[in-house]
């Protein structure tokens, strides 16, 4: 909760919309059985004192005491059964908000891919904007091509196997087309790859593991379109019907509830005043 109000405080957003996720995607998993098999689940006691152990249970508690908190703050919560919040995110970026100014709250490097003149993401982790020439610059790699890369080199915390030998600095290095303006695609890169295969191993390698690459792009790729028809319904229902608003009573209510006695609600509430429904209602006031 003090995250969200420092962030709407510093960035001052017009509108904040909240992705969960809603159970992991039946698809990735049909694409690949194993896809983040070994995931533990995140910590969230870190504000709480004593030991409260790290149970599914008090997860669960933890996240639907959340829920119920921010249902009186002026955020959109977006929640969609069987998918990600990845997917839900990467359909608003490419749907409904493309072309508008956006921060994606990020520490997940997926996000990189969807960086463009009009997103750019927050880093909770390094407590900064990351825009497209900051990933270019870091890694050698254009956010357009990095779900290529990223399908080339693996992702362990997901529970992807990438090309053997293979992480971002030497696919830089290897395929510095990678960091050029085009979008290459993905056979296109195999082919590449098949065409320098007596160079190097890492060529070869790569070759030789085309078809663990193409599945794994399948899995990284964010365009939406692991979203159904009825999901992607679902998103913008929830995006027409809500309404920004406050319920200080309600959420007082709700700390109560869970014994904290030390958050500040006006604090909070007053950083939310750059909400455009919100100021709307000052200035008719």
């Amino acid at each position: 909760m003090k995250t969200l109000q420092r962030l709407s405080r510093e960035y001052s957003p017009s509108a904040i919309y909240i992705a969960w996720e809603g159970g992991g995607s039946p698809r990735r998993r049909h694409i690949f059985a194993e896809y983040k098999m070994n995931r533990r689940p995140e910590k969230l006691n870190r504000f709480y004192e004593g030991d409260i152990p790290d149970t599914d249970d008090n997860r669960k508690h933890q996240l639907i005491s959340l829920l119920g908190m921010l249902k009186n703050a002026p955020v959109c919560q977006i929640y969609v059964p069987n998918c990600e919040g990845d997917d839900v995110i990467a359909f608003l970026c490419r749907g409904s908000f493309r072309g508008r100014h956006k921060i994606i709250a990020s520490s997940d490097k997926d996000m990189y891919q969807l960086l463009d003149d009009t997103t750019q993401i927050y880093s909770f982790h390094k407590r900064k904007i990351f825009t497209g020439d900051d990933v270019t610059q870091e890694f050698r790699i254009r956010p357009h091509n990095f779900a290529l890369a990223k399908a080339i080199c693996g992702d362990p915390s997901d529970n992807i196997p990438g090309v053997k030998g293979i992480g971002f600095k030497t696919a830089a290095d290897k395929f510095p087309f990678l960091g050029g303006d085009e979008e290459i695609l993905l056979q296109d890169f195999i082919n590449y790859a098949a065409a320098h295969s007596q160079e190097s191993v890492i060529y070869k390698r790569v070759f030789e593991c085309q078809e663990d690459i193409k599945r794994n792009w399948k899995l990284i790729h964010l365009d939406g379109s692991m979203l159904s028809a009825d999901q992607t319904s679902r998103v913008e229902r929830i995006l027409s019907t809500f309404q920004s608003s406050i319920n200080k009573i309600g959420l007082i209510k709700c700390l109560v509830k869970e014994g904290i006695g030390d958050f500040n609600t006006d604090s909070f509430f007053y950083d939310f005043h750059c909400i455009d429904s919100l100021k709307y209602r000052a200035e008719k006031q």
